[in-house]
């Protein structure tokens, strides 16, 4: 057996009704005053009642001024809002968006510059901790309430980058899925494709360990058990619960054992397309097992099964030929856009988006390795369709 180092630093509190409790975590990390980041839509819903009225007497500053996809710019104005108050705690309230602007505002609230200066490629390197952070996500897909690294957007550059260390990791993951509960059906779907893209990369990826595997596998099981019911029924507490700790550990699975292709392909869109990531990873994901499930035969036939797929009497090849099939199917019952024409993607971007996939620092550890062609050969099956 190979070495590894597991990394799971981010405290994770989960449970339904939770948020109540939100007081006695700020009072137990020394916060005096919070400085909640969330989004506009968040911000005017029950979601952040029920996060105020859990903050019980500590004051707080709500700061809202965001929008999806942070930019370096937007990160840089956040940082000058909380510097610009006295609040020594933050609260980060949403799905990814949020959770990745508020990562970025605390790590520059402890290190001087732009967020530009310390996203992969630049001038500077993380130094000191961030102050306390607690992630409260409202989706169950992207698990930023437990990774190192916030995505950026560099409009400048038309490419998603990312700051990432293991200071830019939240304090506290507060996983309450009673504020799933209002999750629109497409998000929950795509969110719910986009843990399930991060269960299995980090699977197969060359860089899995024995722990990550076990964590990836579950995240597996708890989704092709539960997201069609969590978008069949929204108000099932049992299901979005579920989702809710598959998104959590399939992040804490990915955080150590990496991802592969389809986050390059992904974040290669995003920077040119502002496709989200959710419906891009989601897309994306049954058209890369394709390329990838010969790296690994026995994993993919291993998927199949956590998904629910018989694969008694097959070959081994064929066992795991069922997992793209099952994930194929997966992704037309939940009803996302399942081809690249579907989010405006056409033949004519292929060129940057190879690009940029191929810089992915990540690809190296897909379970196959990936050439130029291979990748248009993805991009042409995502086209074409199933």
């Amino acid at each position: 057996m190979k070495n590894f180092i597991f990394k799971m630093p981010t405290r994770v509190h989960f449970g339904s009704g939770i948020v109540s409790n939100l007081s006695e975590l700020v009072k137990e990390y020394g916060g005096t005053k919070v400085f909640i980041i969330s989004d506009p839509v968040i911000a005017s819903t029950p979601i952040m009642d029920a996060v105020k009225a859990g903050l019980g007497d500590i004051p707080y500053i709500v700061y809202s001024d965001t929008k999806p996809d942070p930019t370096i710019e937007m990160v840089d104005e956040g940082t000058a809002a909380l510097k610009a108050t006295d609040c020594d705690l933050v609260v980060s309230v949403g799905g990814g968006s949020p959770i990745d602007l508020a990562k970025g505002i605390t790590i520059l609230q402890t290190n001087e510059g732009s967020a530009r200066d310390y996203m992969f490629g630049g001038s500077k390197t993380v130094t000191n901790k961030s102050v306390p952070h607690i992630a409260i996500p409202t989706t169950a897909g992207t698990g930023s309430e437990v990774t190192g690294a916030t995505v950026i957007t560099d409009v400048q550059n038309n490419i998603k980058l990312s700051i990432t260390h293991d200071y830019v990791i939240p304090t506290v993951a507060l996983v309450d899925p009673q504020l799933h509960l209002g999750m629109p059906t497409l998000i929950t779907a795509s969110t719910g494709l986009d843990a399930l893209t991060h269960a299995i990369e980090s699977y197969v990826s060359l860089n899995a360990s024995p722990v990550s595997d076990a964590m990836g596998l579950q995240a597996i099981r708890l989704i092709g058990a539960n997201l069609r019911t969590a978008v069949a029924d929204g108000s099932n507490i049992e299901a979005r619960s579920s989702m809710a700790v598959a998104s959590t550990i399939a992040s804490v699975a990915f955080m150590n054992g990496g991802l592969g292709v389809i986050h390059g392909i992904a974040q290669s869109m995003g920077g040119l397309h502002h496709t989200p990531h959710g419906i891009a990873n989601g897309l994306l994901l049954p058209y890369a097992m394709h390329r990838n499930y010969i790296g690994n035969l026995k994993k993919f036939r291993e998927i199949a099964i956590a998904l629910g797929e018989d694969v008694s009497g097959l070959s081994e090849r064929e066992g795991a030929y069922r997992a793209v099939e099952a994930v194929f199917d997966l992704q037309s019952d939940v009803r996302v856009p399942n081809t690249l024409p579907d989010v405006e993607v056409f033949e004519k971007d292929f060129g940057p988006i190879i690009e940029g996939t191929m810089a992915y620092r990540m690809l190296a550890i897909n379970p196959v390795k990936l050439t130029d062609k291979d990748v248009r050969g993805i991009l042409d099956h995502a086209s074409a369709g199933r």
